[in-house]
Protein backbone atom coordinates (compact mmCIF):
# COMPACT_ATOMS: atom_id res chain seq x y z
CA UNK A 1 0.00 0.00 0.00
CA UNK A 2 0.82 3.35 0.61
CA UNK A 3 4.19 4.00 2.69
CA UNK A 4 5.80 6.96 2.72
CA UNK A 5 9.78 7.15 2.78
CA UNK A 6 12.27 9.19 3.47
CA UNK A 7 15.84 8.99 2.37
CA UNK A 8 19.01 10.72 3.97
CA UNK A 9 20.31 12.96 1.22
CA UNK A 10 23.20 14.98 1.39
CA UNK A 11 22.42 18.65 2.21
CA UNK A 12 23.58 21.06 -0.61
CA UNK A 13 25.49 24.44 1.08
CA UNK A 14 25.80 27.50 -0.49
CA UNK A 15 28.91 29.89 -1.29
CA UNK A 16 31.63 27.24 -2.44
CA UNK A 17 33.00 27.67 -5.41
CA UNK A 18 36.48 26.50 -7.51
CA UNK A 19 38.50 30.07 -6.33
CA UNK A 20 37.76 29.13 -2.55
CA UNK A 21 41.35 28.60 -0.81
CA UNK A 22 41.63 25.10 0.82
CA UNK A 23 40.87 26.46 4.98
CA UNK A 24 37.61 28.36 3.29
CA UNK A 25 36.24 25.22 1.95
CA UNK A 26 37.44 22.54 4.09
CA UNK A 27 35.12 24.89 6.80
CA UNK A 28 32.47 25.02 4.30
CA UNK A 29 32.53 20.75 4.28
CA UNK A 30 32.69 20.78 7.82
CA UNK A 31 29.38 23.09 8.16
CA UNK A 32 27.67 21.07 5.99
CA UNK A 33 28.73 17.97 7.30
CA UNK A 34 27.91 19.04 10.85
CA UNK A 35 24.19 20.30 9.10
CA UNK A 36 23.92 16.86 7.54
CA UNK A 37 24.55 15.03 10.61
CA UNK A 38 22.08 17.30 12.78
CA UNK A 39 19.65 16.65 9.91
CA UNK A 40 20.10 12.76 10.66
CA UNK A 41 20.17 12.98 13.90
CA UNK A 42 16.87 15.03 14.44
CA UNK A 43 14.95 12.44 11.70
CA UNK A 44 16.05 9.21 13.84
CA UNK A 45 14.81 11.59 16.62
CA UNK A 46 11.41 12.04 14.84
CA UNK A 47 10.11 8.95 15.08
CA UNK A 48 7.34 8.95 17.26
CA UNK A 49 4.20 6.99 18.92
CA UNK A 50 1.38 9.07 20.22
CA UNK A 51 -2.42 8.84 20.33
CA UNK A 52 -5.47 10.80 19.11
CA UNK A 53 -8.58 11.99 21.09
CA UNK A 54 -10.26 14.35 19.77
CA UNK A 55 -10.68 17.37 17.48
CA UNK A 56 -9.59 20.51 19.02
CA UNK A 57 -12.18 21.68 21.55
CA UNK A 58 -9.21 23.40 23.40
CA UNK A 59 -6.44 24.37 21.85
CA UNK A 60 -3.08 22.77 21.29
CA UNK A 61 0.62 23.70 19.60
CA UNK A 62 0.77 21.70 16.42
CA UNK A 63 3.29 18.85 16.49
CA UNK A 64 7.14 19.12 15.85
CA UNK A 65 9.92 17.12 16.03
CA UNK A 66 11.01 18.39 19.48
CA UNK A 67 7.42 17.30 20.85
CA UNK A 68 8.65 14.86 23.95
CA UNK A 69 7.07 11.83 24.78
CA UNK A 70 3.95 12.16 27.13
CA UNK A 71 3.24 15.55 25.67
CA UNK A 72 -0.27 16.73 24.18
CA UNK A 73 -0.04 18.35 20.77
CA UNK A 74 -2.44 18.58 17.32
CA UNK A 75 -1.83 17.04 13.96
CA UNK A 76 -4.02 17.09 10.77
CA UNK A 77 -5.82 13.91 10.15
CA UNK A 78 -4.29 13.28 6.86
CA UNK A 79 -1.07 12.66 8.62
CA UNK A 80 -2.25 9.50 9.80
CA UNK A 81 -0.98 6.41 9.27
CA UNK A 82 -3.10 3.32 9.89
CA UNK A 83 -1.40 0.02 11.86
CA UNK A 84 -3.82 -2.34 11.42
CA UNK A 85 -5.78 -3.81 8.03
CA UNK A 86 -9.34 -2.68 8.56
CA UNK A 87 -12.45 -1.45 10.96
CA UNK A 88 -15.91 -2.11 10.83
CA UNK A 89 -17.23 0.40 8.74
CA UNK A 90 -21.03 -0.32 10.51
CA UNK A 91 -19.37 0.57 13.73
CA UNK A 92 -17.51 3.43 12.53
CA UNK A 93 -20.69 4.85 10.73
CA UNK A 94 -22.71 4.77 14.01
CA UNK A 95 -19.49 6.34 15.95
CA UNK A 96 -19.49 9.12 13.45
CA UNK A 97 -23.62 9.96 12.92
CA UNK A 98 -22.86 9.47 17.34
CA UNK A 99 -20.34 12.68 16.94
CA UNK A 100 -22.39 14.54 14.42
CA UNK A 101 -25.34 14.90 16.73
CA UNK A 102 -23.18 16.56 19.58
CA UNK A 103 -21.81 19.82 20.31
CA UNK A 104 -18.39 20.37 20.48
CA UNK A 105 -18.19 21.01 24.12
CA UNK A 106 -20.14 17.27 24.45
CA UNK A 107 -17.62 16.09 21.90
CA UNK A 108 -14.77 17.36 24.10
CA UNK A 109 -16.72 15.79 27.26
CA UNK A 110 -16.76 12.64 24.97
CA UNK A 111 -12.99 12.19 23.33
CA UNK A 112 -11.38 13.05 26.76
CA UNK A 113 -13.44 9.53 28.29
CA UNK A 114 -11.80 7.53 25.64
CA UNK A 115 -8.02 6.99 25.29
CA UNK A 116 -6.98 6.64 21.58
CA UNK A 117 -3.81 6.17 20.07
CA UNK A 118 -1.18 7.25 17.56
CA UNK A 119 2.24 7.37 17.25
CA UNK A 120 4.62 9.50 14.84
CA UNK A 121 7.33 8.28 12.52
CA UNK A 122 10.27 9.62 10.84
CA UNK A 123 8.37 9.26 7.39
CA UNK A 124 4.63 9.80 8.94
CA UNK A 125 2.42 9.62 12.04
CA UNK A 126 1.16 6.27 13.23
CA UNK A 127 -2.03 5.24 14.79
CA UNK A 128 -1.82 3.06 17.34
CA UNK A 129 -5.41 2.52 18.46
CA UNK A 130 -8.90 4.02 17.89
CA UNK A 131 -9.00 3.31 13.95
CA UNK A 132 -12.72 3.39 14.43
CA UNK A 133 -13.24 6.88 15.85
CA UNK A 134 -10.37 8.21 14.00
CA UNK A 135 -12.08 7.35 10.97
CA UNK A 136 -15.31 8.22 12.05
CA UNK A 137 -13.94 11.81 12.99
CA UNK A 138 -12.39 12.22 9.39
CA UNK A 139 -15.49 10.87 7.92
CA UNK A 140 -17.28 13.62 10.10
CA UNK A 141 -14.98 16.07 7.82
CA UNK A 142 -12.63 16.75 11.05
CA UNK A 143 -9.32 18.09 10.16
CA UNK A 144 -7.40 18.67 13.23
CA UNK A 145 -7.05 15.79 16.22
CA UNK A 146 -5.32 16.34 19.28
CA UNK A 147 -2.22 13.20 20.07
CA UNK A 148 -0.42 12.38 22.58
CA UNK A 149 3.40 10.78 21.77
CA UNK A 150 3.80 8.39 23.46
CA UNK A 151 7.46 7.03 22.33
CA UNK A 152 10.03 7.46 20.26
CA UNK A 153 11.54 4.71 18.09
CA UNK A 154 14.89 5.52 17.24
CA UNK A 155 15.65 2.39 15.39
CA UNK A 156 14.23 2.90 11.69
CA UNK A 157 15.68 -0.85 10.57
CA UNK A 158 13.64 -2.37 13.34
CA UNK A 159 10.78 -0.41 13.41
CA UNK A 160 7.99 -2.66 12.62
CA UNK A 161 9.47 -5.57 15.02
CA UNK A 162 8.97 -3.08 17.59
CA UNK A 163 5.92 -2.04 16.94
CA UNK A 164 4.86 -5.64 17.23
CA UNK A 165 7.09 -6.59 20.14
CA UNK A 166 5.08 -3.48 21.63
CA UNK A 167 1.51 -4.60 20.58
CA UNK A 168 1.12 -1.21 18.19
CA UNK A 169 0.49 -2.87 14.94
CA UNK A 170 -1.54 -5.92 13.95
CA UNK A 171 -0.34 -6.88 10.75
CA UNK A 172 -3.06 -9.58 9.88
CA UNK A 173 -5.87 -9.30 7.72
CA UNK A 174 -10.00 -9.99 8.89
CA UNK A 175 -9.63 -13.71 8.47
CA UNK A 176 -5.95 -13.94 10.25
CA UNK A 177 -3.84 -14.18 6.91
CA UNK A 178 -0.30 -12.39 8.02
CA UNK A 179 -0.23 -8.75 6.16
CA UNK A 180 2.75 -7.41 5.21
CA UNK A 181 4.20 -3.63 6.59
CA UNK A 182 3.12 -2.81 2.94
CA UNK A 183 -0.55 -3.94 2.22
CA UNK A 184 -1.81 -1.65 5.27
CA UNK A 185 -3.49 0.87 4.22
CA UNK A 186 -1.89 4.31 3.52
CA UNK A 187 -4.53 7.04 5.09
CA UNK A 188 -7.29 6.57 8.07
CA UNK A 189 -10.00 7.20 4.94
CA UNK A 190 -8.48 3.78 3.04
CA UNK A 191 -9.49 1.22 5.68
CA UNK A 192 -11.39 -1.51 4.01
CA UNK A 193 -14.54 -2.81 6.20
CA UNK A 194 -14.04 -6.00 8.12
CA UNK A 195 -17.77 -6.87 8.39
CA UNK A 196 -16.81 -9.26 11.50
CA UNK A 197 -15.12 -7.16 13.31
CA UNK A 198 -18.25 -4.89 13.57
CA UNK A 199 -19.47 -8.14 14.97
CA UNK A 200 -16.98 -8.48 17.31
CA UNK A 201 -16.86 -4.85 18.24
CA UNK A 202 -20.33 -4.88 19.35
CA UNK A 203 -20.15 -8.32 21.29
CA UNK A 204 -17.64 -6.96 23.52
CA UNK A 205 -19.64 -3.64 24.10
CA UNK A 206 -22.78 -5.85 24.69
CA UNK A 207 -20.37 -7.72 27.67
CA UNK A 208 -20.50 -10.84 25.35
CA UNK A 209 -16.60 -11.09 26.20
CA UNK A 210 -13.91 -9.55 27.91
CA UNK A 211 -10.71 -7.82 28.07
CA UNK A 212 -9.78 -8.43 31.69
CA UNK A 213 -6.92 -10.72 30.77
CA UNK A 214 -5.13 -7.49 29.01
CA UNK A 215 -4.95 -9.36 25.61
CA UNK A 216 -4.10 -7.09 22.30
CA UNK A 217 -6.35 -7.44 19.36
CA UNK A 218 -9.19 -9.54 20.73
CA UNK A 219 -11.41 -7.91 19.41
CA UNK A 220 -9.71 -9.67 16.01
CA UNK A 221 -9.07 -12.62 17.38
CA UNK A 222 -12.68 -12.79 17.61
CA UNK A 223 -13.40 -11.72 14.05
CA UNK A 224 -11.95 -14.28 12.42
CA UNK A 225 -13.24 -16.52 14.66
CA UNK A 226 -16.63 -15.63 14.02
CA UNK A 227 -16.38 -15.69 10.60
CA UNK A 228 -15.34 -19.31 10.44
CA UNK A 229 -17.96 -20.14 12.40
CA UNK A 230 -20.41 -18.41 10.52
CA UNK A 231 -19.05 -19.39 6.97
CA UNK A 232 -18.35 -15.91 6.06
CA UNK A 233 -22.21 -14.89 5.41
CA UNK A 234 -22.29 -11.38 4.47
CA UNK A 235 -23.50 -8.67 7.23
CA UNK A 236 -24.94 -5.41 6.71
CA UNK A 237 -27.28 -2.85 7.83
CA UNK A 238 -30.30 -5.21 6.95
CA UNK A 239 -29.46 -9.03 8.29
CA UNK A 240 -26.79 -7.20 11.51
CA UNK A 241 -29.26 -7.58 14.43
CA UNK A 242 -29.78 -11.73 12.94
CA UNK A 243 -26.17 -11.87 12.62
CA UNK A 244 -25.51 -10.01 15.92
CA UNK A 245 -27.73 -12.70 17.76
CA UNK A 246 -25.74 -15.41 16.10
CA UNK A 247 -22.86 -14.17 17.33
CA UNK A 248 -24.27 -14.20 20.78
CA UNK A 249 -25.22 -17.73 20.86
CA UNK A 250 -21.91 -18.69 19.29
CA UNK A 251 -19.84 -16.31 22.10
CA UNK A 252 -21.34 -18.33 24.87
CA UNK A 253 -20.95 -21.26 23.65
CA UNK A 254 -18.07 -23.84 24.27
CA UNK A 255 -16.91 -23.65 20.80
CA UNK A 256 -15.65 -19.85 21.93
CA UNK A 257 -14.02 -21.36 25.10
CA UNK A 258 -10.35 -21.29 23.86
CA UNK A 259 -10.87 -17.53 22.55
CA UNK A 260 -9.52 -14.51 25.24
CA UNK A 261 -11.97 -13.34 27.63
CA UNK A 262 -14.62 -16.07 27.06
CA UNK A 263 -17.18 -16.29 28.50
CA UNK A 264 -18.34 -12.55 28.63
CA UNK A 265 -20.51 -11.24 31.69
CA UNK A 266 -23.57 -11.82 29.79
CA UNK A 267 -22.93 -15.38 29.04
CA UNK A 268 -22.17 -15.96 32.83
CA UNK A 269 -25.19 -13.69 34.16
CA UNK A 270 -27.81 -13.84 31.72
CA UNK A 271 -27.52 -16.88 29.39
CA UNK A 272 -26.58 -20.60 30.19
CA UNK A 273 -23.76 -22.00 28.39
CA UNK A 274 -24.99 -24.19 25.15
CA UNK A 275 -23.44 -27.45 24.65
CA UNK A 276 -21.67 -26.14 21.39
Amino acid sequence: MHRRQMGNHDIPFAGQTASMSPMISDAAVNEGRRERQEKERVMRAWILLACVLSQGAWALSPCEKSSPVGSWCEVNIEALHPTQGGVGQLQVDTTARELADKSEKQLDKLMKKRDPHRHRAGWGYWLVDRHHLTKALWQQGVKQVRVKVIARLQDRANFWSQMQNNHWAWLRDERGQPLTPEQLPGHIGELPDYPYRTLAGLLQDAGYFSKKDQVYFVEFAWASWLGQQMAWQPIDEVNLADRLAEAKRLACSSKASDLPGYPGKQCRVNQPRTAG
